[in-house]
């Protein structure tokens, strides 16, 4: 019976050993296909599913709640939905703040398709 030594402990084993005894090492390839050596070594980034947004709910969100921004917030600009939130709260008493607001609520939802992260709102 002929002997190999093992890569890992330099044991000699036998070439009909699937393992080695002393380290456990496989010894045997599988039949399953392995990865080439540049493959094994990097790991691939997770895959990350995100669910698209509406343009129907952004635009229900825009037209009931649009002078407090909660149409941006859904959308995922959280900025632009601080801001007029804050403009209506700070000025929508003197209606100045709302009219501001207003304006720019009309003007996102016939202009904005897209959620922050890129994504066509479907």
């Amino acid at each position: 019976m002929p002997l190999i030594t093992c890569p890992d402990c330099n044991r000699d084993i036998s070439t009909e050993a699937v393992v080695c005894p002393g380290c456990g090492r496989p010894m045997k390839a599988s039949t399953s296909v392995e990865q080439p050596p540049e493959a094994r070594h990097h790991s691939s980034a997770p895959l990350m599913v995100t669910a698209s947004k509406s343009r129907g709910v952004f635009i229900i969100l825009g037209i009931l709640l649009g002078l407090l921004g909660i149409h941006n917030f859904y959308a995922g600009y959280y900025g632009k939905g601080a801001v007029q939130l804050i403009v209506t709260l700070l000025l929508g008493w003197v209606i100045i703040g709302i009219f501001i607001t207003g304006i720019w609520v009309i003007v996102e939802l016939i202009t904005v398709t897209q959620d922050a992260n890129g994504n066509a709102m479907a």
